[in-house]
């Protein structure tokens, strides 16, 4: 099946999980970024479109704007609606391209920043 082997490679980042094709699609998203966190539910979606490097998905009040590295995986499992959570690292874990406990050296799919606009607030 087309698209697949993208579904499976999101799983890896720590920066965002999905649930499997077999399983419940989530009933809503969790956006972390460093400031506050959001919960967007699903059927208010409207669409998502970026690259390897961002990620623009759309809620009918908010955006999200999502930068960093391989984020098509994302962009191919927010289309079929199965991510749980979004998560901003922190500042050094995003400068540095660590994750986790002992800070280990990341490079796979990688979340550098996320901002969240809400529609009709000045920036």
């Amino acid at each position: 099946m087309p698209g697949s082997a993208s579904l499976e490679s999101v799983s890896a980042s720590a920066d965002w999980h999905v649930v499997k094709a077999d399983e419940q699609k989530p009933e809503s998203l969790l956006v972390h970024s460093r400031r506050a966190v959001f919960v967007f539910p699903w059927f208010r979606f409207v669409y998502a479109e970026g690259d390897n490097t961002r990620a623009e998905i759309v809620f009918s009040t908010h955006a999200i704007l999502v930068t960093g590295q391989g984020l098509a995986a994302l962009l191919a499992a927010v289309a079929g609606q199965r991510v749980i959570r979004v998560i901003e690292p922190s500042e050094n874990e995003a400068t540095f391209a660590v994750r986790g406990p002992g800070a280990r050296k990341h490079d796979g799919p990688a979340v550098h920043s996320i901002k969240v606009t809400k529609f009709g607030e000045d920036e």
